[in-house]
């Protein structure tokens, strides 16, 4: 059943608990298959760092490119989202798939139950639901995979879920687009499940935001075509600010930082690229949800407010 419009979360943010050991984490696969041999790496560092794991059911499903039917992942996806015991889910890998999930997840009545959900990419569509119907901060980071080849990656990662790295990056003068100052709740990700959630009822909460994107593998006139997607659709009319993160084999750089002028020109908003989220060499965790201040003079994107629950 997909959920009506009025039913769109606007109060409060619902915060998780940070990661601690002890904890219990759920990795599930709600978009693409992957390699099977990599579960039991990724189990072996979480329980080295003193987490217990679970694992969802079908995650070693196949259907086509997906990761088993959409019955079982969406299943495996519920019961990470709502079983009492489990603290943190991750997305296994992004690909396709998330958004054949939406209309399965009785979103509404998470709204009281938020826990940590990491991921990036086609888990936006994910992010972006939890967002608008559950209230949830969710946190734009590593798929757990990337944490089976990297183990910097994993040890990075669960530096930000438990609150000991301060989310807080520095502007240099080449990420500043436009420059200004504003303050807002990070909504977005990646840019080509964004422009298919306009329109929906799973699209994130736009008004005062400041808008994550970043993409991977595009062409330039199909970045193009989805920017101008989201101008029709009034968000840049609606948002205090752009975080650019990479566009990854997105052809000419210059080509990217055109259009993200060209579209955002109109408005005196702060507009940054290249900030380390997304599919680049580095993906470090945001908090989606959470309030931040991007400022370009003092050179400065800085959450305000700490995303964490008090215990």
């Amino acid at each position: 059943m997909v959920p009506h419009r009025s039913r769109r979360f606007s109060s409060a943010r619902q915060r998780p608990l940070p990661l601690a050991p002890g904890m219990t984490v759920a990795l599930v696969a709600p978009a693409g298959s992957f390699p099977s041999a990599r579960m039991e790496r990724i189990r072996l560092l979480f329980e080295k760092e003193g987490y217990r794991v679970a694992i969802g059911a079908h995650v070693a499903g196949r259907d086509r490119y997906l990761a088993g039917s959409d019955g079982a992942r969406a299943a495996d996806l519920l019961w990470a989202l709502t079983d009492p015991s489990v603290d943190a889910v991750f997305a296994i890998r992004g690909g396709y798939g998330s958004s054949r999930l939406l209309p399965r997840l009785p979103f509404g009545s998470l709204q009281r139950r938020p826990k940590i959900l990491c991921g990036y990419s086609d888990i936006t569509f994910l992010h972006a639901a939890l967002d608008a119907l559950a209230g949830w901060i969710t946190f734009h980071g590593p798929n757990a995979i990337e944490f089976a080849e990297d183990a910097v990656v994993f040890e990075e990662t669960l530096a930000y879920l438990s609150g000991s790295r301060p989310f807080e990056w520095p502007l240099s003068d080449d990420h500043v687009l436009q420059e200004g100052r504003a303050s807002g709740r990070v909504a977005g990700g990646n840019l080509t499940c964004l422009s298919h959630l306009m329109g929906t009822p799973y699209a994130p909460l736009l008004d005062g935001a400041l808008l994550l994107l970043e993409d991977k593998a595009e062409a330039p006139y199909r970045i193009d075509r989805m920017v101008m997607h989201l101008k029709a659709a009034g968000v840049f009319h609606k948002i205090a600010g752009v975080i650019g993160g990479t566009f990854t084999d997105c052809g000419d750089p210059d080509e990217i930082r055109m259009l993200l002028r060209e579209y955002t020109a109109p408005r005196s908003i702060p507009v940054v690229l290249g900030l380390p989220f997304g599919h680049g060499a580095a993906n470090h965790v945001l908090p989606l949800g959470a309030p931040f201040v991007l400022d370009t003079s003092r050179g400065i994107l800085t959450c305000t407010e700490a995303p964490w629950a008090r215990g």
